[in-house]
């Protein structure tokens, strides 16, 4: 299951990465598929070991860089064509409710491996995700805020 989760994720940060107009955004999700290629990756090496070998591997932490550019999109750029950003807004919180899902599934596989290095993979996991989590609920909240201000909703 955390195998398939990778790869539908893998799928649509690269389906949006070719589908958004916005640079940074693009390579935001790029960046994003190639951390779910090195979950991907550990994930099955994993799973062949423990189908080969009846153990886990002997895990080493996996380092989690920040994703470059953060905060995504400017104000300047937003401003500029608010409506070029409904496509944006709608992906971001499809890739925060993915990433979201991932948390809460790590944490639970975390919570019901007994095997030490099964449980620090799948911790470390939860961090990588609700790293993503994190920026992508920024980003999603600041294109939120622009376009309910554009269209007079905002509370102020």
């Amino acid at each position: 299951m955390a195998i398939q989760t990778e790869i539908d994720a893998y799928n649509f940060y690269t389906k949006f990465a070719g589908q958004t107009t916005d640079p940074q955004a693009r390579a935001m999700f790029e960046r994003i598929a190639q951390d779910e290629v090195v979950h991907l990756e550990l994930l099955r090496n994993n799973k062949a070991t423990l189908e080969d070998q009846k153990e886990w591997i002997v895990y080493q932490a996996m380092t989690m860089d920040s994703i470059p550019g953060a905060p995504i999109f400017s104000r300047g750029r937003v401003d500029q064509n608010i409506v070029g950003y409904t496509s944006d807004m709608s992906a971001l919180r499809v890739a925060y409710l993915i990433e979201k899902d991932a948390v809460e599934f790590y944490r639970r596989a975390a919570a019901q491996t007994e095997d030490p290095n099964g449980k620090r993979m799948f911790l470390d996991l939860v961090r990588w995700e609700q790293g993503h989590l994190q920026l992508l609920e920024g980003e999603y909240n600041f294109l939120k805020s622009q376009f309910q201000a554009a269209m007079g909703f905002a509370p102020f």
